[in-house]
């Protein structure tokens, strides 16, 4: 009889852990739809992608509902995203119906676009009043042509920056898997890989996500709380780019002969400091039908002696722009020289983005735009001086020089000489290439990646990379092929300057009484 009590004993202990790790689990008769569970205080941070914005380029994404909306129908939800060099916080309200938003502030309209076709991409499926279970077939099909049927495929524990959770997977097969990971106790997918609906070729990422963070904070949690970089101001007088009524459109073989780069851009006859958008292929030389996969490139504007004065990707905080299926689409609002600003397409190579690339395609196209005057600023002639107006003359930062040493790429210790500096507000630093390899200054760490303060992007053999650092702080940067490389930057206070005529007349008063003393011994006594 005690025999049979103790093995009773033994079972009931073996079976609780199991029982109660089960009842923590996702059941597949759970009800989910995005946005369920959600409620006031929770935050979340997601490393997102979207083909239709970059080409899928990432950026960090992240939420905290703040509050219900007035009528109670939905949250108005803190919304800021670390794109590049680029960093935008607003408002957002979303429904509880469906998290799509409703509304939102001017300058995180198109960062909402991306999140309702990513993170919310599932209440096409799953809604508040139509929710789904994880024991049936299929939950719809998709848009494209002759639609795949969307449902619970897979049941998997996956491991993301936020922690191991156990998910259903959603997702459907056309060519490839796509798969979205789902927690029923979360309101957003955890995780997803969805490609682009292609016929034909390798098809590329629609979208893909990764939790990074999730929790609740009652006030500001530090993921939304940022600092939001200024945005382009043009004028209202500027044109709209037209590719139908006012482009120019040429195809040209790259100086090296790598490649044809076919390109449109608009407007024809642009005005400095108003956008401009151009529109590219990058093709086969033997057969224009057919372009480069994975090229990684880079918009310039040059002077008169082809010395970079911007670089298109730099101004994104991106090492290089990005051409999964070698077209590209990119407006952005360029500061022209006049009569001519002087555009480089620089094909840098191919190969995944963020890698170095192998740049037996590389090669360059130089396409000259007519610029008109700014309106109302100031312009800047093809020899890179600046007309006027005129502005208030400053001094001259302090020039400070920085190596790349020969030998950085091979993991052997050698690192940037100087490898720490310490500096003053206004201080500009160039670092040369005098290694035979292509590095970058990229500021942020090879453990968290780029934070967006700088980026050379790709720093050729011999040639240099400047930043003035205005800002008090500490900058840590690393080489992104070479990610052994590293330093750092601290930018110290600015000493007041003391006039010259202060310090003259702090002389004369010191002599003065010390010579009133020496006459007067006896007044020096009572004293």
């Amino acid at each position: 009889m005690r025999k049979y009590t103790v093995f009773a004993i033994f079972a009931f202990l073996l079976i609780v852990p199991v029982a109660l790790q089960s009842a923590h689990a996702t059941s597949s008769s759970d009800s989910w739809y995005p946005g369920k569970g959600l409620k006031q205080g929770d935050y979340y941070s997601y490393n997102v992608c979207w083909t239709d914005w970059h080409n899928c380029a990432p950026f960090q994404m992240n939420f905290w509902v703040k509050n219900e909306t007035k009528d109670g129908s939905g949250w108005n939800v803190v919304f800021a995203v670390v794109d590049g060099s680029n960093v935008q916080k607003g408002i957002m309200t979303i429904g509880k119906i469906t998290p799509d938003p409703t509304s939102f502030d001017n300058n995180i309209s198109d960062y909402t676009g991306v999140y309702r076709s990513t993170v919310s991409w599932l209440d096409s499926f799953a809604t508040k009043d139509n929710a789904k279970t994880f024991n049936v077939p299929a939950w719809g099909r998709t848009g494209s042509v002759g639609g795949q049927s969307v449902g619970p495929v897979d049941h998997e524990k996956v491991t993301v920056g936020a922690g191991t959770f156990d998910t259903w997977v959603i997702g459907w097969h056309k060519g490839v898997d796509n798969k979205i990971w789902v927690d029923s106790s979360v309101p957003f997918p955890v995780k997803a890989i969805v490609y682009v609906d292609v016929t034909t070729g390798v098809p590329p990422p629609d979208y893909t996500l990764e939790l990074l963070k999730m929790g609740n904070s009652q006030t500001e949690p530090d993921v939304v709380n940022v600092s939001q970089t200024a945005t382009n101001v043009v004028s209202a007088q500027c044109e709209v780019p037209d590719m139908f009524q006012d482009s120019v459109h040429n195809a040209v073989t790259t100086d090296s002969s790598s490649m044809v780069v076919d390109y449109r851009y608009s407007p024809s006859n642009p005005h400095s400091g108003c956008p401009i958008e151009f529109r590219l292929s990058f093709e086969q030389n033997f057969d224009q039908t057919q372009k480069f996969s994975n090229l990684q490139y880079d918009i310039f504007i040059v002077d008169n002696n082809d010395k970079k004065l911007y670089s298109l990707a730099q101004d994104k905080g991106r090492t290089a722009l990005f051409a999964p299926v070698g077209d590209d689409d990119n407006t952005f609002v360029f500061k022209g020289t006049l009569p001519v600003t002087h555009f480089v397409i620089a094909a840098l190579g191919t190969g995944a983005e963020g890698s170095l690339p192998d740049t037996s395609s590389s090669g360059l196209v130089r396409v000259d735009v007519k610029t008109q005057e700014a309106y109302g600023g100031s312009t800047t002639t093809d020899n890179g001086t600046t007309n006027p107006p005129p502005v208030n003359t400053t001094t001259t930062p302090t020039q400070i020089s920085v190596n790349i040493p020969k030998g950085s790429t091979d993991s052997n210790g050698v690192t940037y000489d100087q490898k720490d500096v310490s500096v003053m507000p206004g201080t500009t630093i160039t670092w040369t290439n005098t290694d035979d390899k292509p590095h970058s200054i990229t500021s942020g760490s090879a453990q968290t990646g780029p934070d967006g303060k700088f980026d050379s992007g790709l720093i050729q053999p011999g040639q240099t990379y400047s930043h003035t650092f205005t800002d008090a702080g500490s900058y840590s940067y690393f080489d992104q092929p070479s990610p052994w490389l590293s330093g750092s930057v601290t930018v110290g206070p600015a000493v007041p300057e003391f006039p010259l005529s202060s310090l003259l007349i702090m002389v004369i008063v010191v002599g003065l009484g010390v010579l009133f003393v020496r006459v007067n011994p006896r007044l020096s006594n009572k004293l």
